[in-house]
């Protein structure tokens, strides 16, 4: 092993520890690394090299498919349609105990089928269901683990911005990761709705459900009809998704027909204006924006840590362990666990593909089958402190009396949900491999 590839490979490492907790912005602490260590050890040539990666990022075919899912669940949040399942799916399903939990996390899995943006369904879900749980006498870590765990599943349920990013890095195709992600991620909402169940059947006052004289005031008809606003959601679903299965349009484009979905089901409901438009375009470009610079400075920090020995000594000495390939990949699922604790999944994804990709193909693992398993095992990144942002996006928008702590405590069984759901997608690949082979058949 190079003493002074391994020398710069640790400063680097030491260099970005202190940068992720110094409180900066992350594509800054990236940059500024990159750049530090690029002209130290490479030259002046590094510069250009952030040139480049900056156009190369913004020409990404694929990337662009980013902004406009951003665009899609800003108007979908905007349109009213999730306070109408709100309603909906409360009058129905509240006579169960968890019933408003259930409720919550059947539309965070309609909105992750709609949008893949993490953010707008936590955001979204807690401003309609926190409340009212909490209203009900809900245990307080039951109803935010919910409402956190529940966002998470935009991750894996396609249209997914984590998949989008990982499919052009890794060389794997996005299509064939959204069929490979969509049985777990199903899979592991049904698992979360089994939990609440237990939960709320083993003990009493943790989830009870809505008295009966208040869901009396609602007919048959009524709950009928509150069914029907599932639809519009549904008709956005297959419009992304069922021009990409049905060989209409690839990601991209698919991107752009919901999109314009979106745009017809809130000028349906009657929500579609000046306003809105305006806000979710402002709300797009400063999302997008913040995603984009992340992607051109962790492409850039990457590029100088492999040109500079980083990435072999990695490989190096992952390889060196005294394991079977399944001891490797526990251990590199472990890493992608610490990374996921540690800094934000866009840029500790970025680090991670080009050096674990080649990996798991030397050990004889299937692309998407792995590139599935590291985005399961991604999730937990949103729900594990200190860069757990379901967490933030929920503390901002819930009550008072709801206290960080309470977010905390309610999210690690959903946490181990996951880590449940990684386990049976290692036991059983063809949770995983099923539906690409399926889709590659016909």
């Amino acid at each position: 092993m190079d003493a002074s590839a391994l020398t710069i490979f640790i400063l680097m490492l030491v260099g970005l520890m202190i940068g992720i907790f110094s409180g900066y912005y992350l594509f800054i602490v990236l940059g500024a690394l990159g750049l530090l260590f690029g002209l130290i050890f490479w030259g002046e040539g590094v510069i250009n090299l952030i040139t480049l990666n900056a156009f190369d990022t913004i020409r990404n075919y694929s990337l662009l498919a980013i902004p406009l899912f951003i665009f899609m669940g800003n108007v979908i949040d905007r349109s009213g349609i999730a306070e109408r399942l709100f309603h909906a799916l409360s009058i129905n399903l509240g006579s169960i105990r968890g019933g408003l939990a259930i409720s919550a996390l059947l539309i965070s899995i309609l909105f992750g089928a709609s949008t893949g943006v993490v953010g707008a369904t936590v955001v979204t879900m807690g401003v309609l269901f926190l409340p009212a749980m909490l209203k009900r006498n809900y245990n307080k870590s039951m109803a935010t683990g919910v409402i956190c765990a529940g966002g998470t599943l935009g991750v894996l349920i396609p249209p997914s911005i984590m998949l989008i990013l990982y499919g052009p890095a890794a060389g794997i195709s996005v299509g064939q990761l959204f069929y490979a992600a969509l049985i777990p991620g199903l899979l592991m909402g049904f698992l979360y709705i089994v939990y609440v169940l237990v939960r709320s059947y083993t003990n009493p006052t943790f989830a009870p459900a809505i008295p009966k004289e208040e869901l009396a005031q609602y007919s048959t008809k009524d709950k009928v009809i509150g069914i029907l606003h599932i639809l519009p959601v549904l008709a956005i679903v297959f419009a992304v998704l069922g021009s990409i299965w049905f060989g209409i349009a690839p990601p991209t484009e698919a991107a752009a027909v919901g999109a314009f979905a979106s745009l017809i089901v809130a000028a349906a409901y009657r929500e579609l204006n000046f306003t809105v438009i305006k806000e979710s375009l402002y709300r797009t470009l400063q999302v997008s924006a913040m995603v984009y610079a992340i992607i051109i400075f962790a492409g850039f920090f990457v590029s100088v840590f492999m040109r500079l020995g980083g990435g072999r000594i990695v490989e190096q000495a992952i390889l060196a362990i005294p394991l079977e390939k399944w001891g490797i990949f526990i251990m590199m699922m472990l890493i992608v666990f610490v990374l996921g604790l540690l800094m934000d999944w866009i840029a500790s994804i970025l680090i991670i593909i080009p050096i674990f990709t080649p990996i798991a193909a030397m050990l004889g693992f299937d692309p998407i089958w792995f590139a599935t398993m590291v985005c399961i095992m991604y999730q937990t990144s949103f729900l594990t402190p200190p860069f757990a942002y379901s967490i933030f996006y929920l503390k901002g928008v819930a009550p008072k009396e709801v206290q960080t702590s309470d977010i905390m405590r309610g999210v690690w069984p959903f946490v181990g949900i996951q880590v449940l759901t990684l386990i049976l997608c290692a036991l059983f690949p063809e949770i995983v491999l099923w539906l690409p082979n399926k889709m590659i058949g016909n």
